[in-house]
């Protein structure tokens, strides 16, 4: 027996005020609305009938707050990808007031012909966790979602693999909304070489991954032609100056090809790279010599035990700028012996570290000793959990009707673990389901019109069993960002030997590109082969053995370290394995790049205690940290967003800033300032300062005493 409650809305008398209707739950009674109707409805229509608005609407009153409540759902719907269509009245054109609105269910289903399989699903899953942190990380959650209404279960995926694409740079999330806009935008640009920002007036055609960096390839509105700009380069905020006239926007189709914007900036930035090469001298051992040897190997593969035992380096490079700031850093462990233009602009930058931290600390520093941290930091050092917002509860419900309807008879466990959620909150919103539909032909929510399910069998047996359903039935599109995020996750994961075929790759792209609601976001991401020695780790991880190297450690020690492999990372193009180190009896995080004459054991790995956990952050906080105050440019502090500053006074007319990093130790800052040279000062503590000086003063004097030598310039 079917025992259909109606909502509480939908009783008339005088009984208990009704609860609030919650925003999730209106814009579903929205999507349901306006995919029922084939002729549109007007606002007039919507405020007066649709769940959630009908409430509020005040007949013969004002309604303006009700009216542009309903303005800002439009605009949630068009961002979360639901194809909103506008009607206008055919013997009054242009007139706002009786405009219809409607889904089109043919744009809001996925398409029929479009299907994935057990592993196109797997690896779909494993693009969308690509994004675990930014402003892409919402997108790709939704489209998981929607992945999850097919009801497909994926293959067993890739083992022991945890890899992230970070988009911190504050200007992303603006540039990527004026680019599905097509708008122009404004920004200050701190050029790489420069110490001072210019206003750049640009319209966004494509967001890039290349070298782990991210960058915008636009049309410059003062020259009339593309440019390429760093995002971590932007300073200050991207302010919208208009809806450009004409974008080169990226025509319909697979993103790989070449006729797309993303892919013609990453031709580019690729071209650049592979025509400028740099020759370098290394000191033996350094962490230079072992972190440049790794990229040098992975640029050009030596098989092992044939690689040179000298202390030159081949590297390759995108930009002199950003390579001289990146060497500046090495200090006395590198020098450039050509280009003859980056050899001048490291020698630079050197200099102008060593003497701004040669005279005593700028007046108003307080002198005071630094402080160490007393307690674990590791809290804190975590990404927040992001909060459940309305868009997710939408796309949520919109994903889960279809699965339901598919499944026929399911248990809330399953639905549970299917889509990653609780059982209670399956509970609640298969509730919220049931007593949802769309305002039938008398304008009132009744029985034929809500969706309905076998209560007694909820209730009592804790299964779920979809009797009616209303409006929609299949699963819905993706959106244009929810696309991106995915090709651009895949695009990161083709340099994993287990996706090494290119074509299934390709033809998953298309799938996507097909899928969407719109053409996707020119998001794009160049990801190059780790080399050899990431190979090496995931025979050991996948075989269960383990692992032997030598490592450079962070402090420039050198140790022989037997590892239990238990999972590869990936952040942007950096390595790293986790694993429990028997030299340390403990887990520990080691880069792939600090690595040498790494070799699979013939030993199984240990067996660990099961409730071993894997911290949820690749490095943790200690209490021997300590707090360094600088001092920079008010506009450059975006440069520091990784450090994550604290405590940012102004200094006189607030256009310098000094604020606080933690560092774990001086090795990490000395890097860090010498490659923000002429930008980042150290004013204390005093010891820090003094060791920033004399790592600059070393490297400089190599470029001194070497003066004469005649020096090659390409």
């Amino acid at each position: 027996m079917t025992s259909t409650p109606l909502h509480p809305d939908s009783t008339e008398g005088t009984g208990p005020k009704p609860s609030a209707i919650t925003a999730p739950e209106r814009l579903f009674s929205l999507v349901l609305a306006l995919v029922a109707t084939d002729s549109g409805l007007t606002k007039a229509d919507i405020l007066q009938n649709v769940q959630g608005y009908r409430q509020r609407y005040v007949p013969a009153g004002s309604n303006e707050s009700l009216e542009r409540q309903f303005e800002r759902d439009k605009d949630d719907l068009r961002e979360l990808g639901i194809p909103l269509e506008t009607i206008e009245p055919p013997d009054d054109p242009g007139s706002n007031h009786f405009l219809r609105y409607r889904i089109p269910k043919g744009l809001y289903d996925l398409p029929a012909d479009v299907t994935f399989t057990p592993s196109e699903v797997s690896l779909l899953k494993l693009a969308g966790t690509v994004w675990r942190e930014g402003s892409l990380s919402g997108e790709s959650r939704r489209a998981l979602m929607k992945l999850n209404s097919l009801g497909i279960e994926p293959s067993e995926p890739v083992l022991g693999y945890a890899p992230l694409l970070r988009t911190r740079d504050a200007s992303f999330e603006p540039l990527s909304k004026a680019l599905d806009r097509a708008q122009v935008v404004v920004f200050l640009y701190l050029k790489p070489g420069e110490t001072t920002p210019a206003r750049r007036v640009v319209a966004p055609r494509a967001l890039v991954q290349h070298e782990g960096r991210w960058h915008l390839y636009a049309t410059d509105e003062a020259v009339h032609a593309p440019r390429t700009f760093l995002l971590s380069r932007i300073v200050g905020a991207v302010a919208v100056v208009s809806t450009a006239a004409a974008v080169a926007n990226a025509t319909p189709g697979p993103v790989i090809d070449c006729a797309t914007d993303s892919a013609r900036a990453l031709a580019e930035l690729e071209a650049l790279w592979a025509g400028n090469i740099a020759r370098i001298a290394v000191v033996p051992g350094s962490d230079a010599a072992v972190r440049l040897g790794a990229r040098q190997a992975a640029q050009h593969p030596v098989p092992p035990g044939q690689q040179s035992a000298g202390v030159e380096r081949l590297l390759h490079f995108t930009d002199l700028n950003i390579l001289a700031d990146e060497l500046a850093g090495f200090g006395p462990e590198v020098v450039v012996e050509s280009p003859l233009a980056l050899r001048t602009a490291v020698e630079n930058r050197l200099l102008a570290v060593r003497d701004a931290h040669a005279g005593p600390r700028p007046a108003g520093s307080s002198g005071s000793t630094p402080r160490r941290r007393t307690q674990s930091l590791r809290a804190r050092s975590g990404a927040a959990s992001q909060p459940r917002v309305a868009g997710d509860q939408l796309t949520l419900l919109l994903s889960l009707v279809p699965y339901l309807i598919d499944q026929g008879r399911v248990s809330v466990t399953e639905v549970a673990k299917h889509f990653d959620l609780s059982a209670e909150r399956v509970r609640g919103l298969v509730s919220l389901i049931a007593l949802s539909g769309i305002p039938g032909e008398t304008r009132q929510y009744l029985h034929g019109d809500l969706f309905d399910i076998l209560w007694d069998e909820f209730e009592t047996n804790d299964r779920i069993v979809l009797t009616h359903q209303v409006a929609i039935d299949d699963s819905p599109r993706f959106s244009a960002r929810e696309a991106a995020a995915l090709i651009a996750g895949l695009q990161y994961l083709s340099a994993l030997p287990d996706n090494a075929d290119t074509d299934a790759i390709a033809s998953l792209m298309a799938k996507l590109t097909r899928s969407a609601s719109a053409p996707p976001t020119q998001v794009a991401v160049a990801q190059r082969d780790a080399g050899t020695t990431r190979d090496i780790v995931q025979t050991a991880l996948s075989t269960q053995m383990q692992v032997e190297f030598d490592y450079l450690n962070a402090r420039g020690g050198q140790e022989h370290r037997l590892v239990d492999p238990l999972r590869i990372e990936s952040v942007d193009n950096d390595w790293y394995l986790r694993g429990w180190c028997h030299l340390r009896e403990a887990v520990r995080t080691f880069r792939l790049d600090r690595m040498s004459e790494p070799r699979v054991t013939d030993v199984p790995r240990s067996t660990h205690p099961t409730d071993l956990v894997l911290p949820d952050t690749l490095f943790q906080a200690s209490t021997t940290d300590v707090d360094v105050r600088l001092e920079l440019p008010t506009t450059a502090l975006p440069l520091l967003a990784d450090y994550r500053p604290e405590r940012a006074e102004p200094v006189g007319s607030g256009e310098r800033t000094r604020t606080t990093l933690r560092v774990a130790h001086s090795h990490a800052l000395k890097r860090l300032v010498t490659g923000l040279a002429g930008i980042v000062t150290v004013l204390e503590p005093a010891e820090s300062r003094q060791a920033v000086a004399d790592w600059a003063a070393a490297g400089f004097a190599q470029y001194a005493a070497d003066r004469q030598r005649p020096t090659e310039e390409e």
